[in-house]
């Protein structure tokens, strides 16, 4: 359907050239026919145009002729010659001296007797009283109309005069038998006697088109029809016109043979950027882009079928690229994509987002029937083997979200692949190849994070966020507090107090976290400068640094600045670096390291223990704390093996000459293990629990040079 859709589409991109072709080879036709009928106008125009002066050389000729007839008839009635033996005698004479024309006479008396003379040219006669004597008549009339048709055929033409009833009177014989033999042509020359008009029309005389023209000749009734070649300018003006036309159509035929080139071309083209902008260069599948757009159209178009948005990814497959490169990795990610290919269900439509996460659009009758379909998948995606015919367990994970009839008009296509995806996250951490819905409860830890996220800034500006303190005590020298590691709990007067692992990671997420270490840096230095001033002891106060803030510019300035406005001495603020922020530039945090030692500052390795290379930062890094990760100190079923792996770890610190704390110590039988391996400093339960800083400065005012005596946790 998207197909027919997009050749419909082309055709209609295709049509508006064409028409505009069309309307241009219509416009030239449109022209030249314009030009043609002119070109005919002009022609017609001419050829009355010619016949009218044949007509006037005609008449003037006739009238020459009957001029000398019109002279004797004067000179004999004028002269009182009314014998007709005088006049034949007189004739007579005339005739034997000038044979060009053969003149007779006829009196009134044998008018009667002879033939009639209406075919003559005749002159009548006449006495002194004008009353007709008789008349005179030209006997070799034919011989006379020869001789004036043929010699002005030598000119230009063929002639014909016919009289009042359609015969001949003379002209050219082979023109006459034309008309004759044409019943076409004689109707139309009767048509023109009859009527007594001029009138042209066309014949065709030896393979050629020639104009017949009919006129009166204005003499005895009589009419001229001329015979008159077409002009050789207006045959080569319509040859012209006729050539021109043909190079309109050859032109028009190569424009659009080279618009339907470019239009194949134009079609490769977009179906190459098509391809580029909405497929996925590694799987050769949808992108998310071209994903969404056809989700939407079949939501739109079917609203009554159940939908459901699935979103999945390979579990560790970041291990699976570094174990067997990123070129099997993409092998992997291909035969996962044919995967959903051919077990997609009906109307197969997914996408590759990024990396290994995948989305799709599953048409389903029951969640049941959803379940089982997944695990189809993950039997056959174990069931391939990898290069080598070597077989590595691979686990998918897959959140569902399923659409609501509601959903199409009120959410868009982001937020609902982003439930789908919410509902995958949620279930990915549990073993196996784990499946899950978005359900309530997911949804409304959602609305909470967003309602969250919206109220940060306004917390920021309000001072929501409070300084909390975790004692640290001293277990080398008499159990005593040494300091504290400042912790931010967020008081919200609409919600109460929430905890930092509902909103840290939502800051993480939305770049603010630096905001909040810079918040909760400056209110430390504040309390701790005012502490001082009181006169109290000198106390050590551990601030966390995100691994975004370590990587601003102004990273070390701004904290060197804070420092000195509240002239806080050298060696009393720790910094704290997570060991999953120092993974990527050894070397640059070490440089790092050495600014901040410059400007007064004490740097600790937080959270040691729970990276892959922590053996490895501790060789390289110039840190000077040492955090051992509460990891260490749960319960496990070898207790003996823990306690070497941690002894020789403190031993190693020691000769690197970096100070030990553990951190999250709950037994009070772990302090005691901790203390024989000499560590320097414990944070836990076992001596206090986080607490407000009011609190702590109140436990150390308490507290001061007070041996704590341990209690395990819940005691």
């Amino acid at each position: 359907m998207q197909k027919m859709e997009e050749w419909d589409r082309k055709q209609k991109n295709m049509l508006i050239p064409v028409l505009l072709c069309l309307s241009f080879i219509i416009g030239c036709f449109s022209i030249l026919i314009y030009m043609m009928g002119k070109n005919e106008q002009e022609k017609v125009a001419y050829f009355f145009s010619a016949a009218k002066q044949n007509q006037l050389i005609m008449k003037g000729r006739l009238e020459e002729e009957l001029t000398i007839l019109n002279g004797l008839a004067v000179s004999f009635g004028s002269g009182g010659i009314y014998s007709e033996e005088r006049i034949n005698q007189i004739i007579h004479t005339i005739n034997r001296e000038d044979p060009s024309m053969d003149i007779g006479f006829i009196g009134v008396a044998g008018k009667s007797a002879t033939k009639s003379l209406e075919d003559y040219f005749k002159v009548t006669v006449r006495d002194h009283n004008n009353e007709p004597i008789g008349t005179l008549y030209a006997n070799n009339y034919n011989e006379i109309l020869s001789n004036i048709t043929s010699t002005m055929a030598l000119a230009e033409g063929l002639y014909v005069i016919f009289d009042h009833t359609g015969k001949k009177i003379g002209g050219s014989q082979h023109i006459y038998e034309l008309v004759e033999g044409e019943t076409k042509l004689r109707a139309q020359v009767s048509q023109a006697i009859s009527t007594r008009e001029e009138t042209c029309f066309q014949i065709k005389t030896q393979n050629k088109n020639q104009m017949v023209v009919m006129t009166p000749l204005g003499i005895n009734g009589w009419y001229l029809l001329n015979v008159l070649p077409e002009p050789n300018l207006h045959t080569r003006y319509l040859e012209m016109a006729i050539g021109a036309g043909i190079m309109i159509l050859i032109s028009c035929g190569l424009f659009l043979c080279y618009l339907y080139r470019q239009f194949l071309t134009i079609n490769k083209n977009q179906e190459t950027l098509a391809k580029l902008a909405y497929r996925d260069s590694i799987t050769g599948t949808r992108n998310y882009a071209s994903f969404k757009q056809e989700m939407e159209k079949r939501l739109r178009k079917e609203k009554k079928e159940t939908y459901a948005v699935w979103y999945c990814d390979i579990k560790k497959f970041k291990f699976m690229n570094d174990i067997l490169g990123y070129e099997e990795g993409d092998r992997v990610l291909i035969s996962l994509a044919n995967l959903f290919r051919d077990y997609g269900g009906p109307d197969t439509l997914y996408c590759r987002i990024s990396a290994d996460n995948f989305a799709g659009l599953y048409k389903y009758k029951t969640r049941e029937d959803m379940e089982e379909w997944f695990q189809k998948l993950v039997d056959v995606f174990q069931s391939r083997y990898l290069p080598f015919n070597k077989k590595i367990p691979m686990e998918i994970s897959m959140g569902v979200y399923c659409i609501e009839e509601t959903d199409v008009e009120q959410l868009s296509i982001d937020q609902i692949v982003d439930r789908a995806n919410i509902a995958q996250k949620n279930i990915k951490g549990l073993p196996g190849n784990p499946f899950g819905f978005y359900n309530k409860e997911i949804r409304n830890r959602v609305l909470f994070e967003s309602e969250l996220e919206s109220e940060i800034d306004l917390a920021l500006r309000s001072q929501e966020f409070k300084i909390f303190v975790q004692p640290k005590i001293s277990i080398q020298t008499g159990n005593q507090i040494v300091g504290g590691e400042v912790l931010v709990r967020w008081e919200n007067p609409r919600k109460g107090t929430i905890p930092p692992g509902q909103f840290i990671p939502l800051m993480e997420r939305d770049g603010k976290i630096v905001l909040l270490d810079r918040y909760m840096f400056e209110k430390s230095c504040e309390w701790l400068s005012n502490y001082i001033k009181s006169g109290r002891p000198p106390v050590s106060i551990a601030v966390n640094v995100s691994k975004i803030g370590m990587l601003r510019e102004d990273f070390v300035d701004f904290y060197g600045e804070v420092k000195n406005k509240y002239q806080i001495p050298d060696g009393l603020l720790e910094l704290e670096f997570t060991e999953t922020v120092l993974l990527n530039d050894d070397a640059m945090f070490n440089r790092l390291v050495t600014r901040l030692n410059e400007k007064g500052f004490i740097c600790s390795l937080d959270d040691f223990g729970s990276g892959y290379s922590s053996l490895n930062l501790l060789k390289n890094l110039k840190i000077d704390v040492l955090k051992l990760d509460i990891m260490f100190f749960r319960k496990s079923n070898d207790i003996s093996r823990e306690r070497i792996v941690i002894s020789n770890i403190i031993n190693m610190a020691k000769e690197l000459k970096i100070k030990t704390i553990a951190e999250g110590v709950e037994y009070v039988e772990t302090v005691e293990f901790l203390k024989a391996a000499g560590c320097d400093v414990i944070q836990g339960y076992v001596f206090a629990k986080a607490m407000s800083v009011e609190a702590f400065e109140l436990m150390l005012h308490e507290k001061e040079n007070v041996y704590l005596v341990p209690a395990d946790a819940g005691e």
